[in-house]
């Protein structure tokens, strides 16, 4: 096909987009849906290859993943070897673990699964992920090992009955993301939601819209590729929250099918996406995009973690800097067939990919070279590193408690359920009931740690909130069982993180930046709101608490240098994180004191000083993470929480 160089300007768009948002400027907040135009661009380009090599009977698969091979790998193994001294110097051995795992993965083209079991592209986690961009990868690379069958099968009917078979097929997608039952990581990682976006830059390629642009006005193709523009800028520079693909991100992709299907040399859309510095970008835009994650993961565990344009800036700078680099002296030469024989290619990429895969396996088998004493360099390093490994991160899962018998937890709670709570009410009277979030786990895990009752029930899981009623959360289920069975439950605690009742000045929840460094910063009142409406109705039915959010460290336990500094500082939680929560309990004491309430509100405070206590107690670091208490902080607070509970109780309050 000829060459478009509008096309590499739209990959320019598509990088620095999403290279900008990982560095964690503000000022495109929908900067990750830059992997959506990709998509959309390599549908496009490889539909446009392929039917024509069908169509003129010159289609081969050993062409074709050829092809494939020289574009992904030789970068892809540059990168990742480069990233193997950068992760033994400045990671822990569990991380090293991690990333080991993860460079497997996309060895195997199957990163996308992998930190799908694990957590959210958007978690702060994520930030310390050298690999977690490959994740596009392993869902292209998946997409194109069915789909040359699928278009060899489907044009043998026809351009048109293909272009009908892919655009049912693309339909279908879109709906799964919207309505299917997967969790919303999930719908970000995994193929079944994301073929739709490679499958309408493919449906552009089998339309021949060479054939529009020929005809049509310059007037009109400047004005439906300015639209295309336009309809990009609106996904990148929009605040909303909905970060999952579907509905969210089609304008995105409708927009970059505009700018494909109807941006030419003759338009000024075109001229400016042909121009020499978006073009120049858009070239080594695959390095760019393979380089940009390591850079800042490495710059911010190096110290470089506090949100600087100046940082920011400079960072992508030296991205694009290498990306020059790789593009000139890796993926140039390695796409020169009379350069780099196919043996040659098969070989080095076989060799690489081996050294890769051996060395990952043997990080694992040693337990991220933990005996190799490299990260220890002296007693108290030792000491804190053996803190850290005991106390953080770890399965939060796993660590949930049960007692096989009336002490148990689940997210979910449908009718099959029922008939435990009323048969454990039979022997041990009514339940006490906690309600909320991955912090309401917390909660429940230090009441069953210290054998607060007999019948406990933990009705929790992560993102279940009062106002977030979504089909993996057991609000709705609860409900119906209260009006049914009301006297089987004593008590309902509702508990939950205090940081979604804060968003930044772009009403954005859980603003990470803001809980860790400070800044500008409100109070959430629409979830406020609609929690005290759902504890006054509940309170009809039983007694009911809002215990108010636990202190949040808001520390980065992954960092061990960061970490050396909070030992010698005297393991104290986070001042901006301790101001922020606790103007946040203040502000709902004085909302729900306005006037009387059907429920209680308990502060964290009035179970225990969290700030004086700080990180360490004994030998327990309270916290798991950023966020979340330890098994033995869950321990230690469940101690006093177990007191003033049953004192409460006890009063008949």
């Amino acid at each position: 096909m000829d060459y478009r160089p509008e096309i590499d300007g739209l990959r320019a768009i598509a990088v620095l987009s999403v290279v900008l948002f990982h560095a964690g400027l503000n000022a495109i907040p929908g900067g990750y849906l830059g992997v959506d135009l990709f998509f959309v661009i390599s549908g496009y380009l490889i539909t446009s290859i392929i039917s024509r090599e069908i169509e003129d009977g010159r289609f081969t698969f050993a062409a074709f993943y050829e092809r494939r091979a020289r574009r992904i790998l030789p970068a892809l193994i540059v990168v990742l070897l480069t990233c193997v001294p950068f992760v033994l110097i400045l990671m822990l051995p569990r991380e090293v673990i991690e990333f080991s795992k993860s460079v497997i993965a996309v060895n195997v083209f199957a990163s996308n699964v992998f930190f799908w079991a694990q957590s959210g592209y958007f978690d702060r986690t994520g930030e310390l992920k050298p690999l977690l961009h490959t994740w596009s990868l392993g869902v292209e690379e998946q997409f194109y090992l069915f789909f040359p069958i699928l278009l060899m099968f489907a044009l043998r009917f026809g351009r048109r009955r293909a272009s009908l078979l892919l655009a049912a097929i693309a339909g279908a997608s879109i709906l799964y993301a919207e309505i299917g039952p997967q969790t919303k990581e999930a719908t970000f990682y995994l193929i079944p939601s994301r073929i739709w976006e490679l499958l309408i830059g493919a449906l552009l390629a089998l339309w021949s819209t060479e054939k529009l642009r020929a005809e049509l006005p310059v007037l009109t193709l400047d004005i439906l590729a300015a639209a295309g523009i336009g309809l990009i800028g609106y996904c990148f520079l929009d605040h909303g929250d909905i970060r999952y693909p579907g509905l969210r991100a089609l304008p995105a992709a409708l927009g970059a099918c505009l700018i494909i299907a109807f941006a030419s040399a003759q338009t000024r859309t075109g001229k400016l996406l042909g121009s020499r510095i978006p073009v120049s970008i858009g070239l080594i835009s695959y390095s760019a995009y393979l380089w940009h994650q390591p850079v800042f993961v490495f710059a911010r565990l190096s110290g470089f973690d506090r949100p600087n344009v100046g940082v920011a800036l400079a960072l992508t700078a030296f991205s694009l800097a290498l990306a020059v680099l790789t593009y000139r002296f890796i993926e140039q030469p390695a796409r020169d067939r009379s350069w780099l024989k196919r043996p040659a290619l098969i070989a080095l990429s076989s060799l690489g990919m081996a050294c890769l895969a051996g060395a990952s396996t043997v990080a694992i088998v040693t337990n991220g070279f933990e005996k190799q004493g490299l990260y220890f360099s002296s007693d108290d390093t030792r000491r804190l590193y053996q803190l850290l490994e005991r106390n953080t991160g770890g399965d939060f899962m796993r660590d949930m408690g049960s007692d096989g018998d009336c002490v148990f937890w689940m997210t979910q709670f449908e009718p099959p359920a029922w008939g435990r709570l009323i048969d454990c009410s039979k022997r041990f009277g009514p339940a006490t009931v906690i309600l909320g979030d991955s912090h309401g786990m917390n909660i429940y895990n230090a009441l069953f740690r210290n054998k607060y009752r007999k019948f406990v029930v933990g009705l929790v899981g992560p993102g279940c909130r009062p106002w977030a009623r979504t089909r993996e959360c057991p609000y709705v289920g609860f409900d119906e069982f209260m009006d049914a069975h009301r006297e089987t439950v004593e008590t309902v605690i509702v508990h939950f993180s205090g940081s979604h009742l804060v968003v930044d000045e772009h009403d954005r929840q859980e603003p990470a930046d803001v809980l860790r460094y400070g800044g500008r910063h409100h109070f959430n009142e629409r979830p406020i709101a609609m929690t005290i409406d759902y504890l006054q109705g509940m309170s009809k039915l039983t007694r009911t608490i809002w215990l108010g959010p636990f202190l949040e460290p808001r520390i980065d336990f992954r960092d061990l240098e960061n970490m050396k500094r909070v030992a010698r500082g005297g393991y104290h939680l986070n001042p901006a994180a301790v101001d922020i929560l606790s103007s946040v309990d203040k502000h709902l004491r004085d909302t729900i004191g306005l006037q009387r309430r059907g429920f209680h509100y308990i502060s964290f405070a009035d179970v225990l000083d969290q700030d004086a206590m700080g990180l360490l107690n004994g030998d327990c670091l309270m916290y798991r993470d950023s966020d979340h208490l330890s098994v033995c902080g869950e321990s230690i607070i469940g101690k006093d929480l177990k007191a003033l509970l049953l004192k409460y109780s006890s009063a008949g309050r």
